[in-house]
């Protein structure tokens, strides 16, 4: 009796405990599921979440060319062409995105030590070489107006690599491509300062040079004979700083690559400009050493010994100004902007100095020492 009595205890025991065992494996079921419902549902959130960190990022700019370009976000890489773009995004703190540049920059073996002249995207704007920019793979392709950025477009769209037009010659859309600048590499407030700098100066350049006071101007290149006419990026540095080029009417039969010097004698300038760049730079471009002393000298006896020539006003009294193929182009033309300025109205400019502008750009927008010898007046010469 006892031994059935104990069996029965035994199955009743067994029984409670399988009973009491089935609950506790469906509530870990269920947990499970509800584990898995919350994981998805973290996934969904966090994929939204990206989808609007995508969207919030994004952004569509105007560039010089007057295309538009879509970006999904700022650029991490980009290769450029034209030292003065590449002087404009280092203005605005993002140098260190640029990965590679066009041998006329890279020639510069102080100025751009850091990229190598042997490893470069072509050699200059208009003279690319895809299959480089394709084995870099940038997010973007940062070239001038004047290069072959349509050709470039097309070249690299299989690639998926974007092409953007900036011009660090243009001067009249300074603010817009500074602007771009910013919110490509996501600096805009580095670019807006830098941008703040120079307009200031513009702005008060403008203000108190007036119309009666305004000097009549001819400007040379580097080229012997070579000026610029209205619609040019030189011409538009010379106007901003509020002078009258002796070309800015009366110009149908003008031909700006080769001024018949008589021209320039009959229009008789208050003052002339002259550009002038180191011997061994390749051809239209500058270099951070400037000539020497000499070598404006010898620029300047040029000027002054040309037939007829004694006879210009801006001769006769000594208004005849150098800068070189470097230091003009500085911040889309517009150091050069403010040195021809000065030259003009030192009395309506004297709360600008050109020296001290330049030295901004060089040490405080370029992260470089500053330099002299890239600018002298007649009076420096003599």
């Amino acid at each position: 009796m006892k031994r059935l009595l104990s069996l029965v205890l035994v199955l009743l025991l067994m029984f409670s405990v399988v009973a009491c065992s089935k609950p506790a494996e469906e509530n870990d079921v269920v947990e499970t599921s509800a584990e898995k419902s919350s994981q998805s549902e973290e996934q969904e959130e966090t994929a939204q979440d990206v989808e609007k960190e995508e969207a919030n990022t994004s952004f569509t700019l105007t560039d010089n060319a007057g295309r538009t370009v879509e970006f999904e976000k700022p650029v991490d890489t980009a290769v450029v062409a034209l030292r003065y773009n590449s002087e404009l995004i280092r203005a605005c703190g993002a140098i260190d995105k640029v990965i590679a540049v066009d041998k006329n920059t890279a020639q510069d073996r102080e100025y751009w030590a850091q990229f190598d002249p042997e490893n470069v995207i072509g050699k200059n704007q208009k003279e690319l070489n895809y299959e480089k920019i394709a084995e870099l793979n940038p997010d973007v392709v940062i070239l001038p107006k004047n290069g072959k950025y349509e050709e470039a477009e097309q070249k690299l769209e299989p690639f998926g690599i974007k092409v953007f037009v900036i011009s660090g010659y243009d001067t009249s859309d300074f603010k817009n491509q500074i602007e771009n600048i910013g919110k490509l590499f996501a600096t805009e407030e580095k670019a807006q300062e830098f941008y703040n700098y120079f307009n200031d100066k513009l702005e008060s350049i403008k203000t108190n040079v007036k119309d009666e006071d305004k000097k009549t101007v001819y400007f040379e290149t580097t080229k012997t004979l070579n000026s610029t006419l209205p619609g040019d990026y030189f011409y538009n540095m010379l106007d901003y700083a509020g002078a009258n080029n002796i070309f800015a009417t009366d110009n149908e039969n003008i031909d700006k690559g080769a001024i018949d010097p008589e021209e320039v004698v009959n229009r008789n300038p208050d003052v002339i400009i002259k550009l002038i760049t180191p011997s061994e730079a390749i051809k239209g471009t500058g270099l951070y050493m400037p000539p020497t002393k000499e070598d404006f000298k010898a620029a300047y006896e040029e000027i002054i010994s040309r037939p007829g020539w004694e006879n210009i006003n801006a001769i006769k009294n000594k208004q005849v100004y150098f800068m070189t193929q470097f230091s003009h182009g500085g911040a889309s033309k517009l150091v050069g902007t403010i040195y021809v300025a000065n030259s003009l109205y030192p009395e309506q400019t004297k709360d600008i100095n050109y020296k001290d502008v330049f030295k901004d750009w060089m040490e405080k927008y370029q992260g470089f020492k500053n330099i002299d010898g890239h600018f002298y007046s007649a009076d420096e010469l003599e």
